[in-house]
């Protein structure tokens, strides 16, 4: 079989136009939660810390080295639920 330059640039273009994303696929995120634990008043997972927007790391059952989770939300934002919040399975 032969292939000329042409028939090939044909081809990489129809498989490139259908691999490609749209818009909406490009910018969709999912929402994933991250364990980590308060360092002083803030939530610390790896060497990030996110203010407590629920709960505190300094009420009951906070403290350094007590559990919380860090949210990211699909439209990029991110939250902060620490010991005494209002979901438990996520404080």
């Amino acid at each position: 079989m032969r292939f000329t330059l042409s028939s090939v640039l044909i081809a990489l273009a129809v498989v490139s136009a259908v691999a490609s994303p749209t818009g909406n696929e490009v910018d969709k995120r999912s929402t994933a939660t991250k364990p980590g634990r308060c360092n002083g008043t803030s939530c610390q997972v790896g060497l990030y810390n996110l203010a407590c927007r629920s709960g505190s790391c300094t009420g009951p059952g906070g403290g350094d080295g007590a559990h919380c989770t860090i949210v990211d939300y699909e439209n990029g934002s991110n939250e902060a639920f620490c010991p005494g919040c209002s979901n438990p399975s996520l404080c």
